[in-house]
């Protein structure tokens, strides 16, 4: 009898300890794991979803920017701010598009770490970089209320990027949204002055190289030349040290577009 009772308490012990030991394991072990790897294809399928229209927007600019520096930026030269031209508007744009498309990837990555995915992580190393105090064109929260203004709620809840032509009728229609997209045009409409013309091609620097970083065989973008003939020995210097070797280290970005003489 004592021995049937033995067996029975031994029996209990260990279903009771085999219980225990599973719950902890699941909880401890298991769980972190599949919360691990939920967050890792959470952070996928974002930058699935937005990287592609983001580099597209990217590119567009570094094509501009080139464009603009082969020609010493003459077209723009001369501009005011103050003129609704159809040219600096149109490169307005390309910069408030691109933001945009910045914005749309924050509101739909809440609660998401891109940095879960390798092309997350780099992106957000270049987006720390264009919207650092020494690279970006105008502060963060002029940014912001740009991107915000090239954005557009969907039927369906999802955002998307307004076109040219609603953009100018933005600028046209509402002193909010032209009060906002000020700075950025008075910078554009500045590019007879040399800092003007640095900043820009820096910032265009910057782009490029997320562009054949992210997109190296460029599938949606495209392979474009740059412009080191175009930037003053001090631009080059920033774009070596400051750009590359601090905010763009471990992205695997490479200075093919400007070298210190």
């Amino acid at each position: 009898m004592e021995e049937e009772k033995s067996i029975w308490l031994t029996l209990f012990i260990a279903a009771v300890s085999g219980g225990l030991a599973s719950t902890l394991i699941e909880q401890f072990f298991i769980a972190p794991i599949r919360a691990h790897w939920k967050q890792r294809k959470a952070a996928k399928d974002i930058v699935d979803a937005h990287l592609d229209p983001l580099l597209k927007a990217a590119d567009a600019i570094v094509g501009k920017t080139v464009s603009l520096a082969e020609r010493d930026f003459v077209p723009l030269a001369g501009q005011s701010g103050n003129e609704t031209d159809t040219d600096l508007v149109g490169l307005a744009y390309l910069y408030a598009s691109f933001w945009g498309r910045v914005e749309i990837l924050r509101a739909e990555s809440l609660g998401v770490s891109i940095s879960g995915d390798a092309r997350g992580r780099k992106l957000s190393k270049f987006i720390t970089c264009f919207e650092s105090q020494r690279i970006r064109l105008v502060n963060r929260t002029h940014q912001k209320a740009i991107g915000e203004i090239t954005t557009d709620l969907l039927a369906g809840g999802g955002l998307r990027t307004i076109g040219v032509v609603e953009f100018g009728e933005k600028l046209a229609g509402s002193r909010s949204a032209e009060s906002w997209c000020q700075p950025l045009t008075d910078l554009l409409a500045r590019t007879s002055d040399r800092s003007t013309r640095q900043k820009l091609l820096i910032y265009g620097v910057v782009l490029h190289s997320l562009v054949d970083t992210l997109d190296p065989d460029h599938h949606s973008t495209h392979k474009r030349s740059s412009y080191p003939n175009k930037l003053t020995k001090e631009s080059k210097r920033r774009i070596k040290y400051l750009v590359f070797r601090e905010y763009l280290q471990g992205t695997g970005a490479v200075n093919t577009y400007a070298n210190p003489e």
